[in-house]
């Protein structure tokens, strides 16, 4: 009889290390993701073709890491000037998010007890916001306003369902209102407009447009207030703004990464959590020229670390829920362990299954910039200093009376070869 005792409590104990085993290997190729991180590192050496390379299909990830394969090779081909390509990327991305929304009741459950890396990535708020930001970026590079409408009207519902995590970017909301402006939709361009002025806190880099958006609707008042935000010299100025604009996007520096942090409390209880920390310091924005005295760029600016932070601190009370429950589901199954040796055993195995969550879009900007420069008729030579480096945008042609048009460039740190210039595209 004890014999028959013994043996079943050994092959129990194996049971129970099998499972331990195997919950482990889970959370430690959870975490591994070498395609990714070479792709990300090919892409800040300025090697775009090989971080491209790096990921060549989603099965090169984790099926959990499926969002950040789409996330991350769309902003590559984008720097890369492959527009086409990083938009097919990121409509899968948006497409992903809104099938993620329904939650998977067996990852949920399995990671009560193990990790937050055994679930899908769902994206920061922040992040899923900017899915729609390269869309935008990407469709008005090919010259297709009407898309990039459609994927300004997706970046809204984002707004609307997160306004804390999202209300500081300044770069993604320009762009709506911007992709309304291009389609002389004027009610949606100044509503956004307007919002953008108030967000910021100062209308300045957005008054001059308010002021012309004003008029057309007949908002005499409104043209008056923000005109008082329009520099005098410009004022003063012969500016013609028919002539059609330059708008450079412009990203520059590295975006935050999340690192992970610990809380123990003895004997085996393990609190783990991540926050972002940022990989440089500030980096100003490019300056312009050369240009006329009486024209001043107009320059909108997106700190992409601090909305991330703020996406994070949004869904700080879910992240404590989900710990302490997953605290309290550990304890109650090694306490319910009648065997001292084996209940060590499990304490340690989920103890060490206790791994920050760490995923994160690496390859984000730290800055991200939207300079509109109007153009006068005739040849027009601009180039963009930032960082001790220039960068030439080709001559542009204005033919008077042919406007206005729009002509679209983006750009990376100012290195790289210069990615191909957006189909000019005429204004109404």
């Amino acid at each position: 009889m004890s014999d028959k005792m013994n043996s079943s409590q050994v092959v129990r104990k194996f049971k129970w290390l099998c499972l331990l085993v195997c919950l482990l290997s889970a959370v430690i190729s959870g975490c591994a993701s070498g395609k990714l991180n070479k792709a990300r590192k090919d892409f800040y050496n300025g090697q775009l073709d090989q971080a491209s390379g790096a990921l060549s299909s989603p099965e090169d990830v984790s099926t959990r890491d499926q969002l950040l394969f789409y996330m991350e090779k769309g902003a590559i081909l984008h720097h890369a000037g492959d527009y086409q390509g990083s938009i097919d990327l990121l409509l899968n991305a948006a497409a992903l998010i809104k099938d993620q929304d329904v939650i998977s009741a067996s990852q949920q459950t399995a990671s009560l007890v193990t990790s937050e890396w055994l679930t899908d990535y769902k994206g920061e708020y922040a992040e899923r916001l900017l899915v729609h930001t390269y869309l935008m970026m990407n469709f008005l590079m090919l010259g297709n306003h009407e898309s990039a409408l459609i994927e300004a009207k997706q970046a809204l519902e984002v707004y609307d369902t997160f306004p804390e995590a999202c209300s500081a970017d300044y770069f993604t909301r320009a762009l709506i209102a911007h992709c309304y402006e291009a389609l002389n939709e004027i009610n949606g361009a100044y509503i956004e407009y307007k919002k953008l002025a108030e967000f910021m806190g100062d209308p300045a880099p957005v008054a001059r447009k308010l002021c012309v958006l004003a008029r057309r609707l007949g908002f005499d008042d409104e043209v008056e207030h923000f005109r008082q935000f329009i520099p005098e010299s410009e004022l003063k100025g012969s500016r013609d703004s028919s002539a059609g604009e330059l708008i450079v996007f412009v990203s520059q520096g590295k975006s935050p990464v999340k690192i992970p942090h610990n809380i123990v409390l003895p004997p085996s209880i393990r609190f783990s959590f991540s926050t972002y920390e940022s990989r440089g310091s500030y980096m100003p924005p490019p300056s312009v020229g050369p240009l006329s005295k009486s024209v001043v760029p107009d320059v909108v600016s997106t700190d992409v670390g601090e909305i991330l932070k703020a996406s994070l601190k949004e869904r700080l009370a879910q992240i404590i829920v989900k710990e302490t429950a997953r605290v309290v589901a550990k304890e109650a199954i090694a306490h319910n362990i009648n065997d001292d040796n084996l209940e060590v055993l499990v304490r340690i195995a989920f103890f060490l299954m206790e791994v920050p969550d760490t995923r994160c879009w690496e390859t984000l900007p730290a800055y991200m910039r939207m300079i509109r420069v109007p153009l006068s008729p005739g040849e027009n030579q601009i180039h963009l200093n930032a960082m001790g480096q220039t960068v030439a945008i080709p001559p542009i042609e204005v033919t008077p009376g042919k406007g206005p048009f729009y002509h679209y460039y983006s750009v990376r740190n100012g290195m790289g070869p210069l990615p191909p210039m957006g189909n000019p595209q005429p204004g109404n």
